[in-house]
């Protein structure tokens, strides 16, 4: 049976807020008539973003600039907030520091520099924001630099509103429709072929923008490309990124990007299922985080430790961790904390705690975490006793009270283990996104092997391959946004 046939300026495959943002920004650049074919069914879509509070980086002035996004609040709690400018040069250097120089600079200073126009853009489509991440010290919030908002209500907020734009701007959305195949060749891509609730459908369009995400919930993507113990890995976001319109492009003759190896894989409660972890009521991000880790010290099965805790704040770190603790035996660690880390610890992460242990001695505690006694014991005593004393403990910012005579040492944060009751958190990997993907222009065109642009092709979002090692935190969201609005203009204006 021959397949029906349709015609559109701009087809965006995915239905993540890549997705929307693509389509929103279609619309605006002139484009008469944009389908988006999401191969999840409306109750499973939304992408990644369904499972996180989406927060976005971005250069900003501080606290008064800020101010425009958190029109609710009210002067008295807002005076409480220390919001610290972000430059452009601070958001470069994070991306190159992190990323260990390997991010290429091209696409790294069009989101620098297009970072703030975004997030605007985000604000006056009618997208709502709130405070984003901080700790607390005696009532006063602290943020960490350039992670100040999210959309209200978090991920699930945030594709609410998009969906809300997305209809108001006339933009067809067709859910349980997986892309088949890209139409076209290795010089210029004509469309899409989807197996849609009622059949087969080739949609012709002058672009194709690809926003379907990346690999990781695909096992044997995973096997295949991640180093460690891709087996152990828990997948934190949805279940529908599973590779295979990225393969569809690669088998095409697009080019590859970014570190194949790598992902996103943060430390999540060792309980957690193995994909889609369950996400606050709130909609602000998942219960089974544990991203504390700074405040005091994470040790493996045998009982030592094996990463330097207070390398850097946690959204420069985190990221990274998951796959730390995926080398270790098993796959799994232990987060280990006294009255004074206690305190520190972020408060979703005491929404769900099946998997909590506390004792009020440490003998006690290695005993129901199953990790043998002496060393543990031994690795607490000797980190204890690293540690200088000479700076004063300050959560709210790099203190410089680190470790002496220990490996790994803790280079911030380092406080002796010795208020109990004592606290343990088993600990896994999960993965958010995969690091490898399409390698893209400024403007979100993709690369063929030629070295040249597959005409009409373009992919924003995971699918595209950036990051190397590690990723600042909340730069994916950002990066979302502003590749959407470049891809969509070019397409518009090329195709």
């Amino acid at each position: 049976m021959e397949p029906t046939r349709e015609r559109c300026d701009i087809v965006v495959v995915g239905g993540g807020s890549a997705a929307f943002a693509t389509a929103v920004a279609a619309r605006e650049a002139g484009a008469q008539r944009v389908i988006i074919v999401e191969k999840a069914p409306l109750a499973e879509s939304g992408g990644n973003a369904m499972f996180s509070h989406t927060g976005f980086r971005f250069a900003n002035r501080g606290a008064a600039e800020i101010r425009e996004f958190l029109p609710h609040i009210a002067d008295e709690p807002f005076a409480k907030m220390h919001i610290p400018p972000y430059t452009q040069d601070d958001f470069m250097n994070d991306l190159v520091a992190v990323t260990q120089g390997r991010i290429d600079r091209a696409l790294a200073t069009v989101l620098v520099e297009d970072s703030n126009s975004a997030v605007h853009w985000m604000l006056q489509l009618g997208i709502p924001w709130d405070v984003g991440s901080h700790i607390v010290v005696d009532g006063e919030l602290f943020f960490g630099p350039g992670i100040n908002i999210h959309p209200t209500g978090g991920g699930r907020g945030q594709i609410a509103a998009w969906r809300e734009i997305a209809a108001a701007h006339g933009i067809e959305v067709r859910y349980d429709t997986p892309v088949s195949g890209l139409l076209g060749n290795t010089r210029r891509v004509t469309g899409v072929r989807v197996d849609g609730p009622d059949g087969e459908v080739e949609i012709e369009a002058r672009a194709v923008i690809l926003c379907a995400g990346g690999f990781q919930a695909s096992r044997e993507m995973r096997a295949r490309y991640l180093r460690g113990k891709p087996d152990f890995m828990k997948v934190r976001g949805t279940r529908h990124d599973t590779g295979e319109v990225l393969r569809m492009a690669l088998e095409l003759g697009a080019r590859g990007a970014g570190e194949w190896q790598g992902a996103h894989a943060t430390p999540i409660d060792a309980g957690s299922p193995d994909f889609e972890v369950p996400v606050r009521s709130d909609g602000m991000g998942s219960w089974t985080n544990r991203y504390s880790y700074q405040y005091g010290i994470t040790v493996n099965r045998l009982g030592r430790r094996f990463f330097d805790e207070g390398e850097a704040h946690q959204g420069y770190t985190y990221a990274k961790t998951g796959a730390a603790v995926l080398d270790q035996p098993g796959g799994t660690a232990f987060q280990i904390f006294d009255q004074t880390g206690i305190a520190l610890i972020r408060p979703h992460a005491e929404m769900h705690l099946e998997t909590k242990v506390e004792a009020g001695t440490l003998e006690a505690l290695a005993d129901a975490l199953q990790i043998p006694r002496e060393p543990l014991l031994a690795t607490i005593a000797a980190f204890n006793a690293a540690i200088d004393g000479s700076k004063p403990f300050d959560p709210t910012q790099s203190d410089g009270r680190t470790t002496a005579g220990v490996n790994p040492p803790k280079t911030n944060w380092a406080t002796a283990i010795v208020a109990p009751p004592f606290r343990g958190y088993p600990i896994t990997g999960g993965a958010t996104f995969t690091f490898g993907g399409l390698e893209i222009t400024t403007d979100a065109q993709v690369v063929g092997m030629t070295g040249r642009p597959i005409e009409a092709l373009y992919a924003v979002g995971d699918i595209s391959g950036m990051f190397f090692h590690n990723y600042p935190a909340f730069t994916g969201q950002t990066r979302n946004v502003v590749f959407a609005r470049r891809a969509a203009r070019h397409a518009l204006r090329s195709c």
